[in-house]
């Protein structure tokens, strides 16, 4: 009688562990199903496909200099190095465009912002993904990389500015851009330009570029910004006539000592050809 009972209680607890397996079964086809199917779960975005609460993961802070107008090849020079540049923000990036002009004259609104999504090429072309990977090719295309290359090519071809206050408006972007305080995250300024500066705080058409000289200057305090841990890129753009004649070595020493005075985190600096 009591094998009979051992006999019963055995069977009962290997029917509660078959039911217990397969509900485990169960639930774990339940979740993947859900996970192939569902759509995933993204953080609300505004306008310029930018984040609602203004979490950026990086910024990219670019700042033309349209003091004379590009000719046809530093235009075709220029575009792509930027849009390279650009391609491969993180999903999430914060990306501002301002003009030398308007930002070293006070005016410290970005002429244009937008954010990165998503590249296809970080999505798998295999299988289900491949439905993914079409339409985020769709969205990177229209909503991001079409916008960014209409403005950049506007803002590229524009009427020659009598001034460039290229100190004043570094300052100006960086403060706007670059939150005294915020979380630290990769943050890169990328300047196109001659970098030859002319404004009513200094002129190199009428002084020899000389960063000591600056530095000495009392008034070179109010033009000081914080730039820790920016990674700064020249595009220095060639130019004729009177910029041009500025010899090019006292001007990237200006700016090697001006920017590293600022305490940049890295300076990459590239002649555009044209």
């Amino acid at each position: 009688m009591s094998s009979l009972l051992r006999s019963e209680e055995t069977g009962i607890r290997q029917k509660r562990r078959d039911i217990w397996w397969r509900l485990g079964i169960a639930a774990i086809v339940l979740v993947f199903v859900l996970f192939l199917v569902l759509p995933p779960v993204v953080p609300p975005t505004g306008p310029a496909n930018c984040p609602v609460d203004d979490q950026f993961v990086a910024q990219l802070v670019i700042l033309l200099d349209p003091s004379d107008t590009l000719n046809p090849v530093q235009r075709r020079a220029t575009l792509p190095r930027l849009l390279q540049i650009l391609g491969a923000a993180p999903e999430g990036a914060e990306i501002r465009v301002y003009t030398v002009g308007d930002a070293g004259r006070g005016n410290t609104r970005p002429t244009f912002r937008i954010c990165a999504l998503l590249h296809p090429d970080s999505i798998s072309s295999i299988g289900s993904l491949a439905r993914d990977r079409e339409i985020a090719a769709d969205q990177y295309s229209s909503k991001f990389l079409r916008p960014l290359e209409e403005q950049l090519g506007a803002l590229t071809n524009v009427a020659a500015d009598t001034a460039s206050p290229i100190i004043e408006a570094i300052q100006a972007a960086a403060v706007d851009a670059f939150e005294a305080g915020a979380p630290p995250i990769p943050r890169h300024l990328v300047i196109v330009s001659d970098m030859v500066q002319h404004s009513t705080n200094l002129s190199f058409y009428t002084t020899t570029p000389d960063f000591g000289t600056l530095a000495r200057d009392p008034d070179y305090r109010t033009l000081r910004t914080d730039l820790d841990q920016v990674a700064v890129t020249v595009l220095q753009l060639q130019r004729r006539g009177r910029s041009g004649a500025v010899q090019i070595g006292p001007l990237t020493r200006f700016w090697e000592d001006l920017l590293l005075d600022q305490s940049v985190g890295s300076l990459t600096w590239i002649e555009v050809e044209g």
